[in-house]
């Protein structure tokens, strides 16, 4: 099913950006055997693609739709790919199939190919340089908060990091240290010391690295890039 499309005009080109949506379980069998996402369970996924075409080509995504209708929906994920099937991998896998069957049939490149288990955590496959990163929000008393973490290295397993290795800067964020640290200030002093203690606390103990933090709260967005933090 086609959740959205939506197009934007520059400079003669259009980047185009269509998601999908399909119902499908997998088994994280690689994980440890008392890890509960190694059990069958089920998400609703949202598959987006964004795509660079030229002004007045023909723009349709919708074949993205299709496959994933046809391969994914309401079926067991393991016994439809040959990889461990973690969104990192299905990211890479769906911008593969990209490039092999919509670009050959169209003038059209891959920007981005973004995979969402739930509407807090979602995993991207960059179009042009092929990283893949996750993305993970946080709800706190500033704002919500996002994480982009990237890749030390993707291997069979396809983990980035566990998002439950996350859960100790979730605990940060609604305990009194956080606020004894400062966290009552706001903007980038804020997203500065989220980053920080990132690298400092959490960064050390997964697989991962952190590229950028976001806060937003009310009107105000503060963004901090991994070369920003302090």
């Amino acid at each position: 099913m086609k959740v959205n499309d939506e197009t934007s005009a520059a400079r003669g080109q259009i980047t185009v950006s269509q998601s999908f949506g399909f119902s499908a379980s997998h088994e994280l069998r690689l994980l440890p055997t008392s890890h509960k996402c190694r059990r069958n369970h089920r998400h609703n996924y949202t598959v987006t693609a964004t795509a660079l075409v030229r002004d007045g080509d023909h723009s349709d995504l919708s074949p993205l739709g299709d496959y994933l209708t046809s391969t994914f929906d309401h079926r067991l994920l393991n016994e439809q790919v040959d990889f461990h099937p973690t969104s990192e991998l299905l990211a890479g896998h769906l911008a593969g199939w990209f490039h092999g069957n919509i670009k050959s049939a169209m003038p059209a490149s891959l920007l981005a190919m973004t995979v969402s288990e739930t509407s807090s955590t979602s995993a991207r496959c960059d179009g042009v340089t092929g990283e893949i990163t996750i993305s993970k929000t946080f709800k706190s008393g500033r704002g919500d908060v996002t994480l982009i973490v990237g890749a030390d290295g993707l291997d069979e397993v396809g983990f980035v990091t566990d998002f439950g290795d996350l859960k100790p800067f979730a605990a940060y964020l609604r305990g009194p240290a956080a606020a004894e640290a400062g966290l009552a200030t706001t903007g980038p002093a804020l997203a500065d010391h989220l980053a920080g203690w990132f690298i400092d606390n959490i960064e050390p103990e997964i697989r991962g690295r952190l590229v950028s933090i976001q806060v937003i709260s009310g009107t105000t967005t503060a963004l901090c890039k991994r070369g920003d933090a302090s």
